[in-house]
Parts: C-alpha cells; structure tokens; sequence
C-alpha cells in the first residue's frame, strides 16, 4: 500500500508545474524566429534541467522510503507468523494495546511517508514552479506584442 500511495504524487503533485512548462512552450510556437526569445528559451531549458534533477531526487527518496516502508513489512510479517504459532493460547487483556499497536503499524507508514514526501518535494518544486509561471508571463507579454 505504501509504494501505491507514495507514486501518487509524482502523478499528482508536479502537474501544475508540467502544465505551466508546457503552456510556456505552446507560447514559444507563436513567437517568431526572429523576436529576441533567446534568454527565454535558455531559461526554459535550465528549468526543464532543474526538473530533470528535481525528478531524480524525488527518485532516491522514494526509495529510501521504499526501503522503510519494506522493513515495517517485513517486522509486521514476523509478528503474524509469531501470531500464528500463538492461536492457541488465551487472549487477556493485556494484548489489547498491542493490537492497537499492530493496526498503528499496518496503517501509519503509508499515509506519513506521502506527507513527508509530498511536504519536501512541494518545498524543492515551490521555486521551480514560481520561475515557470514568471517565464510564461514574459512569454506572453513578448508574444502579446506581435
């Protein structure tokens, strides 16, 4: 469940930064060859390469949270089998805060390392998504002007 809910955002979360990048680029098909674009195209290049580095980062922390995500797997599986071995002896009241723990266990790790990870990459894409919007603005005032 946890590596479903961690693609989510790289699904969901850079969607508006890729459609202001690509607004940016229908502009740059109505600006002429010969209009002084090419501080805008240089910039929209090194945007598009902080993307690329931005995506590749967003890589490396998914898998460290893959990894995280996997051990917790892996300890709640251990407890299962030791749970199984153990179906035969009574239940008293004092599993029931281990109960709620293993629910906690199952449950927590999905939901908190999307919000980790979707809170940073929001703070790293944040500036990236302010430069798009003020390299289409200068896009479409340059191509206001034809």
């Amino acid at each position: 469940m946890g590596t479903a809910v961690l693609q989510l955002y790289g699904d969901l979360g850079v969607q508006p930064f890729l459609r202001s990048v690509a607004r940016t680029k229908s502009l740059f098909v109505v600006l002429e060859r010969d209009q002084p674009v090419s501080e805008l195209l240089d910039e929209l290049d090194r945007l598009e390469s902080d993307y690329e580095i931005f995506k590749i980062n967003l890589f490396k922390e998914f898998t460290k949270y893959i990894v995280i995500n996997s051990i917790v797997a892996a300890a709640l599986a251990m407890i299962l089998v030791v749970i199984a071995f153990k179906a035969d002896d009574l239940i008293s009241e004092a599993w029931e805060p281990i109960s709620i723990a293993f629910v906690f266990l199952s449950l927590f790790p999905a939901p908190a390392t999307l919000g980790v990870l979707s809170w940073d990459a929001g703070r790293q894409l944040k500036p990236m998504k302010a430069r798009a919007d003020q390299l289409e603005v200068d896009a479409g005032s340059l191509a206001g002007r034809l």
